[in-house]
């Protein structure tokens, strides 16, 4: 056998090991976005700097907050509290790996409740730069 088709064949390989993994990796977050589709968009923003959103929100209601980093450029973490008054209702410091180039953010899709009815405030403070999009979901339960 010649040994220059040995050492194609093995570039081929790894080509196509790149290929299925890129389709794979497309195929996982095509299905994560399919199954989110079934909950209710509440409140969407993109974030670049520190910044207050107001958002209604309801008791009785289970929320989810999610974060999207993009493929590039999202902060490596993120602090949100979701308040009304003094009551707070979701407060968490997301944080990300920063080889990680899809920019998943933990904790994954945390989920919250309210006490009571009304405007709450969102605010959001990146701890460091880049930008993102939050959102909240209703999560039908």
């Amino acid at each position: 056998m010649n040994p220059s088709s040995v050492g194609g064949r093995r570039v081929l390989d790894e080509e196509l090991k790149f290929r299925i993994v890129i389709i794979l990796t497309i195929l996982v977050f095509g299905y994560s976005f399919y199954l989110s589709l079934d909950d209710e968009y509440i409140f969407g923003a993109s974030i670049s700097d520190e910044s207050v959103f107001e958002v209604i929100l309801t008791t009785g209601i289970k929320y989810k907050f999610l974060i999207d980093g993009g493929f590039f450029g999202g902060p490596l973490c993120l602090d949100v509290t979701i308040s009304k008054g003094s009551y707070v209702s979701f407060e968490e410091s997301f944080r990300t790996d920063p080889m990680d180039t899809f920019k998943v953010y933990y904790p994954y899709e945390p989920m919250f409740t309210v006490e009571e009815n009304g405007t709450y405030q969102v605010h959001v403070n990146p701890g460091s730069s880049g930008s993102c999009k939050i959102s909240i979901f209703d999560v039908h339960s």
